[in-house]
C-alpha cells in the first residue's frame, strides 16, 4: 500500500469496515474470524496517515467576513461602485496587486500562497463559520448554534495529543467569537480549545500566593469533577480529566502561562507587531502570543478577531482595520522565519465568506460566499504564488475553485493527519473527518 508523503498523488479510495459489518462479528466467528481479526483487517484498511510536515497550526480568524475586494483580490479596473474607493498596489510577484492598506504583506508577498477562488453556498455567519473551520458543511436541519462536527483544531487535539506538556489547541482570545458556533463536535470534549482567556486568569501572579493559587485550581477542579459526571455517560470522562487535570498542572508550574507573558518579548519584537509603548492593539497581542505558545509546544492555535461584518460604511472601518493586521501577518509570518520556525509552523489567514462585488446604498458590502479570498505561509506551503481567480467584478470562480473541504484536507495532511481518518462516534456510527476531498496539490511543495 503506497503511503501518502508531502504531495497528495498517492491518496487512494481505501475500504474501511461498517458499523453493521462490526456487529456481524458474531457471524464471522462461526467461520473460524475472532473479533480480533476483524479489527486488525479494519487497522490494515484504515488510511495511512501522511508523513508531518507542520508541527503546529497558526490559524488567524477573522469573523464576520473580510472582504476579498479590499484586501487580496482587489479589483482596479472595475466601476467605481464595484471597485470601491481603495486603492491596489504592487507586491513583490509580478503582476499580482493587494490593497494599499496591506504594505507590509504586498513585501512578503514571496513567502505567502494566496488562493482567490475559495467558495461554498453558506452566506449565514454561524453556518459559513462551521464550514470553514470544520470543512464539513453543516447539515440542512442543523441548529445555527452548533453542527455536530468538530473543528480542525479539535481533530489536531484527538489525533496527536499533547506535546511538551502542553494543551495541544489553545484559542486566543478563548475563541470568544466562533465558539458559539463551532467545538469539537462528536470528538470527547477533551479535544476542545483551552480558552487563552481561562490561562490568563489562572497565571500566578505577584499578588496570588501559592496557597491562594492552589485554592483556586482545587475549587475549578471541583467544577470540573461536577461537569464530569455529567459526561460520565457519554464515556468522556476519563479524557476530559486528564486533559483538564494536565493543562491545569501546566499553568500551576508556570510552563504554558509563560507564553502569555508578553513582558518577556523584547521592545523591538512588541514593536514589530504593533504593540507600541501604551497602546493597546489586540491583534498584535494575540497573534504573538499564538508565537509563544507554538513555541512552547501547542499544536494548533487559533488568533481570533471579530467585527468584520461590514455592511455599511467598510471603508473607513477598513482603513482602522487593515493595518493592524496588516502588521500582525507580516510580522508572524518573518518573526517565525527568523527564528527558523516557519518551516514547521503553517500559518492559515481565513474568514467565513467575502463581501458582495458592488457597493451597497449603505457604503458597505453584504455577505458573499461565491467568491473570496484566504492565504497561507510556512510548513509545506509553496510560496510566491497565487491559485485560482474570480472574475472581473469579484463576483464568481473564475479559475480553479476551491472548497472548504480541499482547504480542511490540507491542513490535517500537512500535520500528518489522513483527511479520510475514520472516526466512530459515541452513537456508533463511523464517520470520516473530511468527505473526499484530497489536499490542494497546487499549494503544496
Amino acid at each position: 500500500m503506497s503511503r501518502a508523503r508531502r504531495g497528495c498523488e498517492s491518496y487512494v479510495s481505501l475500504p474501511a469496515l461498517s458499523r453493521r459489518q462490526f456487529l456481524r462479528a458474531g457471524v464471522l466467528g462461526g467461520l473460524g474470524l475472532s473479533l480480533a481479526d476483524v479489527l486488525r483487517s479494519e487497522a490494515l484498511a484504515a488510511p495511512t496517515n501522511p508523513l508531518p510536515t507542520a508541527k503546529s497550526v497558526i490559524l488567524l480568524w477573522l469573523q464576520g467576513g473580510v472582504s476579498h475586494h479590499e484586501t487580496f483580490d482587489p479589483k482596479p479596473d472595475a466601476p467605481a461602485d464595484i471597485r470601491g474607493e481603495m486603492k491596489a498596489i504592487a507586491t513583490r510577484l509580478p503582476g499580482v496587486h493587494v490593497n494599499e492598506y496591506l504594505p507590509k504583506l504586498a513585501g512578503i508577498m514571496d513567502k505567502l500562497a494566496v488562493i482567490r477562488s475559495v467558495t461554498h453556498v453558506e452566506a449565514a455567519h454561524e453556518r459559513g463559520s462551521m464550514y470553514m473551520v470544520e470543512g464539513r458543511r453543516p447539515p440542512l436541519a442543523t441548529a445555527t448554534m452548533n453542527s455536530g462536527h468538530p473543528e480542525l483544531g479539535s481533530i489536531v487535539a484527538q489525533q496527536l495529543g499533547m506535546r511538551d506538556g502542553v494543551p495541544p489547541f489553545v484559542s486566543v482570545p478563548g475563541n470568544d467569537f466562533t465558539s458559539r458556533f463551532i467545538g469539537p463536535g462528536f470528538l470527547p470534549r477533551a479535544t476542545g480549545s483551552f480558552g487563552g482567556h481561562r490561562a490568563k486568569s489562572l497565571q500566578p501572579n505577584e499578588e496570588i500566593s501559592s496557597d491562594r493559587f492552589a485554592d483556586r485550581l482545587a475549587l475549578r477542579n471541583a467544577f470540573e469533577r461536577g461537569e464530569a459526571g455529567q459526561l460520565l455517560a457519554q464515556g468522556e470522562t476519563g479524557s476530559w480529566d486528564r486533559f483538564n487535570e494536565r493543562a491545569l498542572d501546566v499553568l500551576a508550574s508556570g510552563k504554558a502561562a509563560a507564553a502569555f507573558d508578553l513582558d518577556k518579548e523584547s521592545a523591538e519584537t512588541k514593536k514589530r507587531y504593533g504593540l507600541a509603548s501604551g497602546k493597546r492593539d489586540d491583534m498584535a497581542s494575540f497573534t504573538l502570543t499564538a508565537r509563544r505558545l507554538v513555541e512552547a509546544g501547542v499544536r494548533f492555535v487559533t488568533v481570533g478577531r471579530d467585527s468584520w461584518d461590514h455592511h455599511d460604511n467598510i471603508f473607513p472601518q477598513l482603513k482602522g482595520r487593515l493595518p493592524g493586521f496588516d502588521t500582525a501577518f507580516s510580522a508572524l509570518v518573518e518573526d517565525l522565519q527568523t527564528r527558523g520556525m516557519l518551516d514547521e509552523t503553517l500559518v492559515v489567514y481565513m474568514t467565513e465568506y467575502g463581501r458582495t462585488p458592488r457597493v451597497n446604498a449603505k457604503a458597505g458590502r453584504d455577505h458573499w460566499p461565491s467568491a473570496f479570498s484566504i492565504a497561507f505561509a510556512g510548513a509545506g506551503i509553496k510560496p510566491g504564488q497565487v491559485i485560482g481567480a474570480s472574475d472581473a467584478t469579484g463576483a464568481a470562480v473564475k479559475e480553479r475553485p476551491v472548497s472548504p473541504e480541499e482547504i480542511a484536507a490540507t491542513i490535517l495532511h500537512l500535520v500528518g493527519v489522513h483527511p479520510q481518518q475514520e472516526f466512530v462516534r459515541p452513537d456508533g456510527r463511523p464517520v470520516t473527518f473530511v468527505d473526499e476531498a484530497r489536499p490542494l496539490a497546487p499549494l503544496l511543495k
